[in-house]
């Protein structure tokens, strides 16, 4: 009965129908004649099996990796003939070895693999038909495999550049579930624009934006910024066989317009011909706040006698209501004698309880699970990859979490001798509850810092109804437990890719993809129990709903051609064009004063932000030619030119030409090198190119706009302040890069090091105009930019025996940025929103910080004010000359300066792996250093009284009125206070693994357990200097405000093959 009801489910059978027809081409395996191949695969110097290896029939798909005894077993269907096999693994050469198929159909074929950490011979994607060899390339290529990126501990895949790719910075803006990454390759490289590097998904371009969905009233508050998730969070990890990083303009020149920022290539994996492989692994996850703050825990407040009333609910809201008197200003902190007309300020105080907040806000620890299922396999002509995932971690904010599930469906098919095809298909669901996060006020972190710590937050009226805290602000808990904010994505990636070779050497490659999402935020704040809360929090209730929907197609056709010139030159053409289309379509309304308890934008009274809807188009176009000239594989040549089309700009503007050169010399290819020193390896490298970065302008950015009106009863148009600008070009980057790859001791130690230089040119800002212009700004070019630093990358193998292996790297890079030609002035133009801290600055690194200063005696120390407190230095602004009175104290405007820099100075990660028999243990320090970070929260922490400065002053550690000169409510505060240094170094990864091997059930069994970011070595006051709270932004960075802290992360996770 059971049986008939189950397929009487028309959803049932169609999903078992569905995957009968997924697993039919796993079903040609046994339709083959099989050829059964098997062997050991051992290190040459130690004979230790090596597990992992790929071994497969060259010119095939056949293939299989070794297990933990480094055996391997293949049987797959050949026809007679010869065939070479090909040993594969991550630091050895690859050795080849050939069978002869016959009337003989077993072969037992042993490798021996010698250690080359260089791996010259490394096949890479470079974005051509073909693919090159490492040894070929002038450019620097980083490359991170699939064990990599599976055991990072984090459910997003640019977590897994952390540390691995020389260049790279990549920062977590946010410790949400779900909170996004900054990836920079060799830094910033515009400044209105983005720094991100193009994503490309099995040749697909695709997005990796920040859309603003849910924090619209944010925007209401003057801040803009915001840290919220970026796309590729949407990826599952478990679905990518390598990443390969090209840093800069020189290595992805033939991406052309696009390319400035460099490139990360994701390649997913394939099915392989062989039996079918089945893998699942399943995890548990725990997370925490990994450093708390310590708080004002003196019972003691300033205030007059009978401000202690704070028992009963009348008083209490009599009490917040007066608190804004001017005779109860004067006993908060952050109120100096500026702001009180003579007053004196509060000397006295009253006993209060303490609280922390950090209990009501925070998780104690934060629960998840990762479940993820693949089956892989085929025949020689027919290849599936099938997988599903479905991943839910609670955030450590309370009543937040972050889940997504989805499927990858891959199949290769071999529709001739000549041509093959490969599609593919993902989908993704992701959806969060979320509360507002770094940036605004609503933020329960800001909480933190706004209210002072004397009210019981968790108190409550007889009819369970929260009570307020601190006057105007709002309870931290009525955030956490009525707010309901949520987004979701539905996304599909989706491409095919036919490779047509019609004759030997020449190779045909065409891809077409897709790649859109549905995004959707929705939010509502009820009406506030208790009164006294500020307007601009929304009291009344708010509700808003916003939309926004993707779609990118990319269209590639790449040809190349290779041609034996004579017995020692040869020659590959590459030809290719491609076109890209962009839409996005946003839609967004919200409103307060809501009624009947409606949850919708419906029941608002009040759409103070009408309905509104925005509409974007994007198109380019593109062709490259590329020519590669090869002596004796020692000597490289390459030299190629793209020309680019882009809708976003006038005819006269719209053809761009992006040249690039490049050279590789393996001098230890030589018959002069002396083969048995040990310096084995030597390559030098050289290349320049150009690329372009549209993301500064915007589709209509060259055109000047006009709003409706209405004006005598007719409908009309108002052309607004801001102009375009017919000739705006795109941003140009100019690098040039210079290296060397070293290898030593039989390959068992490996150097890289690059130099590079960039310059970036027609840099896009906002510049203002005369009012005869018809308007007030002009977006335009003016402005360059300066990049250049150093890449280092160490490999090397100490320890290899029968039993024990040691595996360790060491990556040091640094990063120097300078903007000019942008006509600022002594201290630039101010480009943070909202608190005007960071700016602009010709011969500055972008953003640096620039404010008040402390004045200072000749020695260095500070110079107090007759009441002996801490004075802003002043004198005068225009020339920045100090000035002193006739009684050496400070005269004149308050002073500014640069404060620091959030740009960093080095990146640096060491990782150490080691092998003992069948236990690996692996360790990640991450290192960033020489930047600086603006502490918001100690600013308004101590102000309302709850910093440890506060506390300083209450308990007469530093004078009265010590906290209102530093950063009070009213100027001019002492904004160097709160520039803190950022560098770090961070535990980023720690893994044990035991790894079980063949059992009776599974091919494979392993148990890891992973740590993620559980320690920081930093001197920052705050949360975590790995933050930002206004997301990928390039104009704001090292911003602390509001933001939720990077967890520590624990993970225990089972693997099995089967």
């Amino acid at each position: 009965m059971n049986n008939k009801r189950l397929l009487k489910n028309s959803k049932t059978t169609k999903a078992l129908m569905f995957l009968g027809l997924l697993l039919l081409p796993l079903a040609m395996i046994a339709q083959a004649n099989i050829v059964s191949i098997s062997g050991t695969v051992t290190d040459t110097n130690s004979g230790t099996p090596l597990a992992g290896v790929t071994v497969m029939v060259s010119g095939t798909t056949f293939g299989t990796t070794t297990n933990f005894d480094g055996n391997y077993e293949l049987n797959v269907g050949l026809d007679s003939g010869s065939y070479v096999l090909e040993a594969a693994y991550l630091g050895f050469a690859t050795s080849k070895a050939t069978i002869e198929v016959g009337s003989q159909s077993s072969f037992t074929v042993n490798f021996q693999l010698t250690e080359d950490l260089l791996n010259l011979d490394e096949i890479v994607v470079t974005g051509t038909a073909g693919n090159v060899s490492r040894r070929s390339l002038g450019n620097a290529v980083g490359s991170i495999k699939a064990a990599e990126i599976a055991n990072t501990g984090s459910n997003n895949p640019l977590s897994a550049i952390s540390g691995k790719v020389a260049g790279a910075i990549v920062t977590q803006n946010s410790g949400d579930p779900a909170g996004g990454f900054s990836v920079r390759l060799r830094g910033i490289s515009t400044i209105n624009g983005s720094s991100e590097p193009l994503y490309v998904i099995d040749g697909v371009i695709v997005d990796n934006s920040s859309q603003n969905v849910i924090n619209l009233n944010a925007d209401a508050m003057g801040t803009s910024f915001q840290a919220g998730q970026n796309r590729l969070v949407d990826i599952n990890p478990n679905d990518i066989e390598s990443i390969e990083v090209l840093n800069g303009a020189a290595a992805a020149a033939i991406y052309g317009s696009l390319a400035s920022n460099g490139v990360v290539q994701i390649i997913t994996k394939k099915g392989k011909a062989g039996d079918a492989r089945v893998n699942f692994s399943t995890a548990g996850n725990t997370s925490w706040v990994r450093k708390r703050l310590d708080f004002n825990d003196f019972p003691e407040r300033f205030g007059y006698p009978g401000s202690e009333r704070l028992n009963t609910t009348g008083d209490r809201l009599t009490t917040i209501a007066d608190l804004r008197s001017a005779d109860d200003r004067a006993a908060l902190p952050g109120t100096g004698p500026a702001a009180l007309a003579g007053r004196p300020l509060v000397e006295e105080t009253y006993a209060v309880t303490r609280y922390d907040y950090q209990d009501l806000i925070f998780r104690d620890i934060a629960y998840g699970t990762e479940n993820n299922f693949s089956i892989a396999g085929g025949s020689e002509k027919s290849k599936l990859y099938f997988s599903t995932n479905y991943n839910r971690n609670q955030g450590v904010i309370e009543d937040t979490y972050f889940q997504k599930y989805g499927a990858r469906l891959t199949y290769t098919q071999e529709l001739s001798s000549k041509l093959s095809m490969t599609a593919g298909l993902t989908y993704n669901n992701s959806s969060s509850e979320d509360k507002p996060n770094g940036n605004n006020f609503f933020s329960p972190i800001s909480s933190l810092f706004i209210t002072d710590n004397v009210w019981d937050a968790d108190e409550r009226d007889e009819l369970g109804n929260l009570l307020p805290v601190e006057p105007v602000r709002l309870n931290p808990l009525t955030i956490i437990e009525t707010y309901d904010i949520t987004q979701e994505t539905n996304r599909f990636i989706g491409n095919v890719t036919f490779n047509y070779t019609p004759i030997e050497n020449l190779n045909i490659k065409y891809t077409a993809g897709q790649d859109s999402y549905s995004l959707k935020g929705n939010v509502f704040q009820p009406r506030v129990p208790y009164s006294g809360v500020s307007a601009s929090f929304f009291p009344d209730g708010y509700a808003s709903v916003a939309t926004n929907n993707f779609l990118s197609r990319t269209s590639d056709l790449v040809a190349d051609y290779k041609l034996k010139l004579t017995e020692d030159f040869t020659l590959t053409s590459t030809v290719g064009g491609q076109y890209l289309y962009r839409r996005s379509e946003s839609t967004r309304a919200e409103g307060r004063d809501l009624q009947g308890g409606v949850q919708t934008i419906n029941g608002v009274l009040n759409l103070f932000n009408p309905p509104s809807e925005s509409r974007s188009e994007f198109a380019l176009w593109g062709g490259f030619l590329q020519e590669n000239l090869n002596w004796d594989n020692k000597i490289y040549l390459t030299l190629s030119g793209r020309i680019d089309g882009a809708s976003s700009f006038s005819p006269d503007n719209r053809n761009q030409f992006y040249p690039k050169a490049s050279t590789s010399i393996i001098l230890s290819d030589f018959d002069f090198w002396n083969k048995d020193s040990f310096w084995n390896t030597l390559k030098l490298r050289s290349s320049y190119g150009e690329a372009g970065n549209l993301t500064a302008i915007g589709p209509f950015s060259r055109f000047n706009f006009a709003n409706p009106v209405l004006l005598g009863g007719l409908g009309g148009f108002v052309a607004t302040s801001s102009l375009g600008d017919e000739n705006i070009r795109p941003e140009r980057m100019k690098e040039f890069e210079v290296g060397a790859d070293m290898s030593f001791w039989n390959g068992r130690l490996a150097l890289q090091g690059t130099y590079y230089t960039q310059n970036i040119e027609d840099l896009v800002l906002t510049v203002g105009t005369a009012p005869t212009s018809g308007g007030t700004s002009l977006l335009t070019n003016v402005g360059t930019m300066k990049n250049n630093g150093i890449e280092l990358q160490l490999n090397v193998t100490p320890i290899r025996s029968d039993n024990f292996i040691w595996n360790s790297s060491l990556a040091y890079n640094t990063y120097n940025n300078e903007v000019n030609d942008a006509n600022t002035g002594r201290l630039g133009q101010a480009i943070r929103g909202g608190g005007g801290t960071q700016s602009l600055i010709d011969g500055q690194p972008l953003g640096v910080f620039v404010g008040t200063f402390f004045a200072r005696n000749e020695d260095g120390s500070l110079l107090l004010s007759p009441d002996g407190l801490p004075q802003v230095e002043r004198g005068d602004d225009t020339t920045g000359e100090i000035q002193r009175d006739a009684n050496g104290q400070p005269d004149g405007t308050p002073l500014r300066k640069i404060l620091g820099d959030p740009n960093p100075e080095y990146t640096a990660s060491f990782i150490n792996e080691f092998s003992y028999k069948r236990w690996n243990f692996r360790m990640q320090l991450d290192a960033i250093g020489g930047f600086d970070v603006y502490n918001w929260n100690s600013i308004t922490g101590n102000n309302v009284g709850n910093g440890q400065l506060a506390e300083a002053e209450l308990r007469g550690e530093v004078p009265r009125g010590w906290v209102a000169a530093i950063g009070g409510f009213i100027g001019p505060r002492i904004q160097e206070f709160h520039v803190e240094d950022g560098s770090f170094v961070k535990l980023r990864e720690l893994q044990v693994s035991y790894d079980f091997g063949q059992t009776s059930f599974a091919e494979n069994l392993q148990v890891s357990l992973i740590g993620r970011n559980l320690v920081s070595f930093d001197d920052y006051t705050g949360f975590d200097p790995e933050t930002n709270s206004a997301g990928q932004s390039n104009r704001v960075r090292g911003d602390d405000f509001g933001n939720v802290p990077i967890p520590a992360t624990l993970q225990l996770r089972l693997s099995a093959s089967f």
